[in-house]
C-alpha cells in the first residue's frame, strides 16, 4: 500500500516541556488507524503536528512526500481534513451552511458555490445520513447529531485523510455505533483513509484495521487488532489489569 503520510522523529513541546519524543510512522492510503493512549500521552498533539497545527521542534511530517510546511493552507486542504473534539460553531447556522464549510478549499474569497460544491454537500450529508436535518439550526441537534454535521463538513472537504479527535466522545452508545459504522463505510466504499483518537478500544479492536499505543509521548506498539488487543500491552498501557474476551463478531473484548 502506498504511504501518503509519514512521521519522521517527531518532537514537540509546550514551554519546554516534551510532549512527543521522536514519533514516527507511517499512514497508508485507505487504512484505519485508531490511536489508543491514557490520558496527557500526547494523542492529540501528535493529530496536530501531523496535520500541520503545531510545528515539531524537531523531525518532519511529510504528505505524499513533501514537507507538511510547504503546502499552502488551502492546498494542503485538498488532501487532509481534521475534525477536533470540539468543533466550535456558536451562530445560528443551518446545518447545510456548515456541512458547506467543508468546500472552503476550493471556493476563493467571496465566491459563491458552484454545482460541484453543492454536489459534494449532498453527497457528505447522504453519507452520514442527516439529509433530513440539513435545514435545521445547528443549536437544534443533540449531541449525536452535531457530530455526524461536523463530521459531514469533513467528508464535504473531499479530503484523501481525514483525521478525528474523540468523534464519539461524550455520547450514547447507539451513537458511537453508529458513527463508527459511518467512518468504516466511508473508509471502505469512499476508499479513504482515516485516522482517528478513541478511548473505546472495544470500538476500535472492532472497526480498525490498525492500532497504534501511545504513552508518555511515544508510540509503544502498533498492528492489528490481534496484535494489539492482548493483556499484557494493554496493561502495561493504561496501569491497569485488563481481562481479554471475544465478541460476537469474535474480535477481541476487553473487560476491566
Amino acid at each position: 500500500m502506498k504511504i501518503v503520510l509519514e512521521a519522521e522523529k517527531v518532537s514537540v513541546s509546550y514551554d519546554g516541556f516534551q510532549v512527543l519524543k521522536d514519533v514516527s510512522l507511517s499512514i497508508h492510503d485507505k487504512d484505519f488507524i485508531s490511536i489508543l493512549g491514557p490520558n496527557g500521552s500526547g494523542k492529540t498533539t501528535l493529530i496536530k503536528a501531523l496535520t500541520g497545527l503545531v510545528k515539531p521542534v524537531s523531525g518532519n511530517v511529510k504528505l505524499n512526500g513533501k514537507p507538511v510546511h510547504l503546502y499552502k493552507r488551502r492546498e494542503f486542504a485538498r488532501y487532509v481534513s481534521f475534525l477536533p473534539q470540539n468543533p466550535s460553531v456558536t451562530l445560528p447556522f443551518l446545518v447545510k451552511d456548515i456541512v458547506m464549510m467543508g468546500r472552503f478549499p476550493y471556493l476563493g474569497r467571496f465566491e459563491m458555490e458552484k454545482g460541484s460544491d453543492i454536489d459534494a454537500v449532498e453527497e457528505a450529508m447522504k453519507i452520514m445520513d442527516i439529509h433530513p436535518l440539513s435545514k435545521r439550526h445547528l443549536m437544534e441537534l443533540s449531541g449525536g447529531e452535531m457530530k455526524r454535521v461536523f463530521i459531514a463538513q469533513a467528508v464535504a472537504q473531499q479530503s484523501d485523510i481525514l483525521f478525528l479527535d474523540e468523534p464519539t466522545a461524550n455520547l450514547d452508545i447507539n451513537y458511537q455505533l453508529e458513527i463508527f459504522k459511518l467512518l468504516k463505510n466511508f473508509n471502505e466504499q469512499m476508499e479513504k483513509t482515516v485516522v482517528l483518537i478513541t478511548h473505546d478500544i472495544n470500538h476500535a479492536a472492532r472497526y480498525a484495521k490498525h492500532i497504534m499505543l501511545l504513552k508518555d509521548g511515544a508510540i509503544v506498539k502498533s498492528g492489528s487488532a490481534e496484535d494489539i488487543i492482548n493483556n499484557t500491552d494493554l496493561s502495561n498501557l493504561f496501569n491497569t489489569d485488563i481481562i481479554i474476551e471475544r465478541d460476537r463478531y469474535n474480535k477481541p473484548y476487553i473487560l476491566i
